[in-house]
């Protein structure tokens, strides 16, 4: 396989044709996720390291750390950190979110994304693919298994940063609620201006007090079907 050039800073990333791929909804987050200097980052549910290695194009000096339940995922992880020559300072895990190994510091991160499973299991994905199933459907975890974890590895005053689906948004604050995650920034995206909201951006923060800034809505695609300028500049075309 070779790898594809992500086009910020001379990183790539190394994909599977049969694991989930880099895509919008990862590009979108990890221009959403705010990372402060020197920050201690967790990416939970990371696939093969895609939101992991464009934080790492994006801000030199942060640290971060991936946890991934799938092994061929995981082990793209790793691939992915050495071809970066990250070695220094981003780290992979094949491990489950709902029992986070010990190395994995509970209180000790500022930061943690995810693009997490948000289809149903009864969904209907239409796909034999076992891999792609358990990337996109709640099989190995609940958004609530994932704030959990958020939770656990954050410190206090720490940020959760994920995409999501618009529909779900109820179990999503509850989730968020329960683990004393409070909602901050939330941004639509939308594929058009005149279309409903496909996906969600939201940043928590823990042990946060009331009150979130509704961003406006990040449109893709302009009427014509050419990408945004917003959007442009995200990709780095």
């Amino acid at each position: 396989m070779k790898p594809d050039e992500l086009g910020i800073n001379g990183f790539v990333l190394l994909q599977d044709e049969t694991l989930l791929k880099l895509g919008t909804d990862a590009m979108l987050l990890s221009d959403f996720a705010r990372i402060p200097y020197r920050a201690k980052v967790a990416d939970l549910g990371c696939g093969n390291g895609a939101i992991l290695i464009l934080l790492a194009a994006r801000h030199d000096s942060c640290e971060l750390h991936g946890v991934e339940i799938q092994e061929r995922s995981a082990q793209l992880i790793s691939e992915n950190i050495r071809l970066n020559n990250l070695s220094n300072r981003a780290f992979s895990y094949c491990a489950d979110l709902r029992a986070l190994p010990p190395s994995l510091i509970p209180g000790s991160f500022d930061v943690v994304v995810s693009n997490p499973p948000y289809m149903k299991p009864e969904s209907g994905l239409k796909t034999e693919n076992t891999a792609l199933r358990k990337a996109r459907m709640e099989i190995d975890c609940t958004i609530d298994d994932v704030c959990r974890a958020a939770s656990r590895l954050l410190k206090f005053g720490g940020s959760f940063s994920l995409v999501y689906r618009p529909d779900r948004l109820a179990e999503l604050f509850s989730a968020l609620k329960a683990h004393d995650l409070a909602p901050k920034r939330m941004r639509m995206v939308q594929n058009k201006s005149d279309a409903e909201p496909s996906l969600v951006l939201l940043e928590a923060r823990k042990g946060g007090r009331d009150g979130m800034a509704h961003l406006p809505a990040l449109i893709i695609r302009e009427q014509n079907g050419e990408e945004t300028a917003e959007v442009k500049a995200i990709y780095r075309r």
